[in-house]
């Protein structure tokens, strides 16, 4: 292990107030038990369970193995950040991960028996806000795993998306339009977690309509490559035919229903009855052929 390991910094990045907001005395904790030294301890790699709130889904193959090569050359340089469990797991285990996944799989891959870690004190809340603002100020997140990790504070916390935005450091704005990412059909969903298409591509996909309309025009996107203000015109024009075929799909159920109308005066009365409409104004036409059918209707038209 190398000599020279140190506490995280708590460093500030414009997002929020930092971890340090969270973990104002990262770097002045003190030593927490005999095997410690400096503000760390050498804990075994096999006593950590991974974080339950870990935001983070997908993890780069190949970044994992730079850091694995680094950690075999040169130790780990940062301490994990742990908590102690409040029920030991049947493995042993007797922390859990708060910061530090990455590190920990590089680890468990570069066969470490034990990793320096700080141990703190804190609630499944602040474990959540600190994975959320570790990931985000690194960009580890795609759009949909942090869309998922604002909706986790807000259901499970009920955070409002005004608090969420304090906390992370965004506009409210920011974070709505992130959730609504969640709202995306399956495919489209996966796409995006692939990288396929860009958060401006998913907004824009959105407002195409119910799930079929959005499949559709990112099935178009994806092949023909479009930029995200080719999107943004395609979901325009795809809005535009959609009332253009809802009216048409109107006026034509509106022609069925006069139809109908018509048909069922004319047996009423037995004369043949028209109605001729342009837009919400027209007029009802009753045919006769002598005086005796206009006496008739007449009559007809007195008693209602």
């Amino acid at each position: 292990m190398s000599g020279n390991i140190k506490a995280g910094s708590g460093r500030k990045t414009g997002l929020g107030r930092g971890i340090s907001a969270l973990i104002p005395d990262i770097d002045n904790l003190e030593i927490a038990d005999n095997k410690s030294s400096g503000n760390f301890f050498m804990c075994k790699v096999d006593d950590i369970v991974p974080n339950r709130f870990q935001p983070r889904t997908s993890f780069s193959e190949e970044e994992l193995e730079k850091l694995t090569n680094s950690i075999i050359e040169q130790g780990i340089l940062q301490p994990l950040l742990v908590r102690k469990q409040k029920n030991v797991t049947p493995n042993g285990a007797n922390y859990e991960l708060i910061a530090g996944e990455r590190r920990l799989r590089a680890a468990k891959r570069a066969n470490l028996e034990y990793v320096p870690a700080i141990i703190r004190d804190m609630t499944d809340e602040q474990v959540l806000e600190v994975s959320i603002i570790e990931n985000v100020q690194r960009s580890n997140l795609n759009p949909l795993e942090e869309a998922e990790a604002y909706y986790r504070l807000i259901s499970e916390f009920q955070y409002t998306q005004e608090m969420v935005a304090k906390k992370i450091g965004k506009n409210r704005s920011t974070i709505a339009n992130f959730l609504r990412l969640r709202g995306l059909p399956a495919p489209v969903m996966k796409s995006l977690a692939d990288d396929e298409i860009t958060m401006g591509h998913a907004r824009a996909i959105l407002g195409a309509g119910d799930d079929q309309s959005q499949i559709k025009v990112w099935e178009t996107v994806i092949s023909k490559n479009l930029s995200v203000r080719a999107t943004e015109q395609l979901v325009k024009r795809s809005k535009s035919e959609q009332e253009e075929a809802k009216k048409s799909s109107n006026h034509s159920q509106d022609i069925d229903y006069i139809k109908t109308i018509c048909s069922d005066l004319t047996n009423k009365i037995s004369c043949p009855v028209s109605i001729k409409k342009n837009g919400d104004k027209g007029r009802l036409e009753i045919l006769f052929k002598d005086s005796k059918e206009l006496e008739q209707i007449i009559e007809l038209l007195k008693k209602i």
